[in-house]
């Protein structure tokens, strides 16, 4: 094996270890800030790649934030979509759309 394929096995090697020691902490979604950011205040750089047909897709908001944008970026609907939104429950929890239907 040559050194430039040893070291590209390594960097893939390296890249999936840290995939997968990541991966439960993003997917739990500490925190989406960022995300509820770009949703309800848009830069003006992403509100001209959605005129040129970007769509975003908003992983794991809450339904109260998904019905605001709906009801104050109405001009934006055909630029988002939404996944895995998070409905509250009895307990105060909240609980995410499977999206499988």
């Amino acid at each position: 094996m040559t050194i430039k394929k040893t070291a590209a096995l390594i960097t893939v090697v390296a890249g999936i270890s840290m995939n997968l020691m990541f991966q439960g902490s993003l997917a739990a979604g500490g925190s989406n800030d960022w995300e509820l950011k770009q949703l309800h205040d848009p830069s003006p750089s992403l509100r001209k790649m959605e005129s040129a047909g970007r769509v975003t897709i908003y992983d794991g908001v809450v339904v109260a934030d998904v019905d605001a944008a709906m009801d104050r970026q109405f001009d934006r609907i055909e630029s988002m979509m939404f996944i895995r939104t998070k409905y509250p429950v009895a307990d105060g929890t909240f609980e995410a759309d499977s999206d499988c239907d």
